[in-house]
């Protein structure tokens, strides 16, 4: 089953996870964390009240107390940042080094490369209408998961957190995406916001794993690379956004990859949707 994690610390999770309600015929099956479960089709959906960033191993408790084999947890929250853009995320789970925002030091989740990219098609089609950008976030911040994992998430400041159009698109992208059978790709260089990574995942064949941006190229030695890759459906290939970093520094990965039996791909590699 797929687990969609809320909480009520969380005015964006919580408005997310209305709509959610409002969507399908949802029935109580058993409690967590003094919360009803609710279940509809292969949904799971269940409520913490500590912020998603505590919740460590919170698939692994969920099977462990209700019995449900989680196939994928899926994080409803909300996205805060200075320059207050409307923006809707979609990123995965870890921590390439200090864990500042929960999760554990250096250590990356399971990423849900074909779900998550496709999340993020889903999403910009519902969003459409709206007046948010979408786009992949690069992997940071807790919590840490046994599975696979990403966060869907509305942004950037509290007055866009209870907007119910934003909360409405996430809730169906939510229970519509289905995972592709795309080649998978981890990610590496540019800015925080990945938008050449979003631009590649929505224009072309790919399942899109973790990512790294270039704040975090000094963290990638060559634990926390096959860390990447093989928490990304055991990827391959890598993409680079290789305008984005020196000359030198891209050469220095582009070998450090290769030796690890990671090799560059170019966008052109992949077909057109």
């Amino acid at each position: 089953m797929k687990l969609i994690v809320t909480s009520s610390e969380d005015p964006a999770s919580m408005n997310i996870r209305e709509q959610l309600l409002d969507l399908r015929d949802w029935r109580e099956n058993g409690r967590f964390a003094e919360h009803e479960v609710l279940t509809a089709e292969d949904f799971l959906i269940v409520q913490v009240d500590r912020i998603h960033l505590s919740e460590d191993h919170i698939d692994e408790r969920v099977h462990s107390e209700l019995g449900k084999d989680i196939s994928t947890t899926i994080f409803a929250s909300r996205h805060r940042s200075e320059s207050k853009i409307p923006t809707l995320t979609v990123h995965p789970v870890g921590n390439f080094s200090k864990a500042e925002f929960g999760g554990v030091d250096g250590i990356l989740s399971p990423a849900s490369p074909q779900l998550m990219t496709q999340a993020l098609r889903t999403l910009a089609r519902k969003a459409e209408q709206l007046d948010f950008k979408v786009s992949f976030e690069t992997t940071h911040h807790g919590p840490l998961t046994d599975g696979p994992a990403f966060y869907v998430e509305i942004g950037s400041h509290e007055e866009l957190w209870t907007r119910r159009d934003a909360a409405s698109a996430i809730a169906e992208t939510i229970l519509e995406a289905e995972c592709t059978d795309h080649p998978a790709v981890i990610c590496v260089g540019g800015g925080h916001y990945a938008p050449r990574f979003t631009d590649v995942a929505l224009s072309r064949k790919v399942a899109i794993g973790h990512m790294a941006a270039n704040y975090a190229l000094d963290s990638l030695d060559e634990r926390n690379i096959l860390q990447m890759a093989e928490n990304s459906e055991n990827a391959k290939m890598v993409y680079f956004h290789r305008k984005s970093m020196p000359r030198s520094s891209y050469r220095n990965l582009v070998e450090r990859f290769s030796t690890l039996g990671i090799e560059e791909v170019s966008s052109n590699d992949f077909e057109e949707l």
